[in-house]
């Protein structure tokens, strides 16, 4: 019976403990998870929005710092983030995977930890719009570096060019007609016209400057509206650009349709585009009588 009430205790016990290495908090933007060390600092959060759609998630070492971040979605493809531990709650491993909803590109990469918090191997895989990853001629870095031989320093000229991807993604339950007309037109971004069904994502293309992230809509005009049937006006886009980092130099930008504005047109707004065209005044006829 001692043996029995002892191993009792012992299932509650670690049972307890492992409760307590993982803490849920619902806060007004959305959901975040804890999972701790041992010792009782953070050792990993986990941030979801109200609406399970877009997060991010962070590892730490014991002191604070951070040794991992990446962000996650649920839309337009996914983009996930999976840690492991250690026996001390550290996290041992980060795996992450990226995909649009359509197209051949996709990523994946595992980074390895020691028990400390430091960095130990890092290996990726995937495709892109010009092949494999890793590939022949692409550098790919490999861990532990090996140590660089000291060098003279040189002055560098050229800029580093810094890539944007531009989608459009329709979450609603309505078909859009998509315009798309480029300020500097080229093969990357030759602009035109696409419809989109409810549910959809496109990609519109790339555009590229260097050293900087300058906004879609100062390169782009984007014209957005809901098909429309019979005489039915068509309703613009209420829209908002959501921004995922893919690396230094490239990123991904994805313009999502939140809903549809009235095509009423108020006095003063007659110029602008899209807008339903005010219907012509009829003319009142008087009539005079004379006895």
């Amino acid at each position: 019976m001692r043996l029995l009430a002892s191993l009792l205790l012992l299932t509650l016990a670690t049972a307890s403990s492992a409760q307590q290495k993982e803490r849920i908090l619902k806060t007004d933007t959305g959901t975040v998870v804890l999972r701790f060390f041992n010792s009782g600092q953070v050792s990993t959060k986990e941030w979801r929005d109200k609406h399970d759609r877009w997060g991010r998630s962070w590892a730490f070492k014991k002191n604070g710092e951070v040794i991992f971040e990446g962000q996650t979605r649920r839309f337009a493809g996914h983009s996930s983030v999976h840690f492991s531990y250690h026996a001390n709650g550290a996290v041992s491993m980060a795996e992450t995977s990226d995909a649009p909803d359509g197209g051949i590109q996709w990523h994946r990469s595992t980074t390895t930890f020691d028990d400390h918090g430091n960095k130990t191997g890092f290996t990726e895989q995937g495709h892109d719009d010009h092949g494999i990853i890793p590939r022949p001629g692409m550098h790919v870095q490999q861990w532990p570096p090996e140590p660089e031989q000291p060098k003279q320093q040189e002055v560098v000229v050229c800029q580093r060019m810094f890539v944007n991807e531009l989608f459009v993604v329709n979450p609603t339950n309505a078909a859009v007609r998509v315009s798309v007309t480029p300020k500097e037109p080229s093969p990357a971004l030759p602009g035109g016209t696409w419809t989109m069904a409810p549910g959809d994502t496109i990609r519109i293309g790339t555009y590229s400057k260097g050293e900087a992230w300058p906004d879609w809509n100062g390169l782009v005009d984007l014209n957005i509206v809901q098909v429309a049937l019979g005489d039915r006006n068509k309703a613009l886009a209420s829209i908002r650009t959501e921004e995922m980092n893919m690396s230094t130099e490239h990123r991904k930008l994805f313009v999502v349709i939140e809903g549809w504005l009235e095509t009423k047109v108020t006095p003063g707004q007659e110029h602008l585009p899209g807008l339903p065209k005010p219907p012509k005044e009829k003319k009142k006829r008087r009539w005079l009588f004379f006895r």
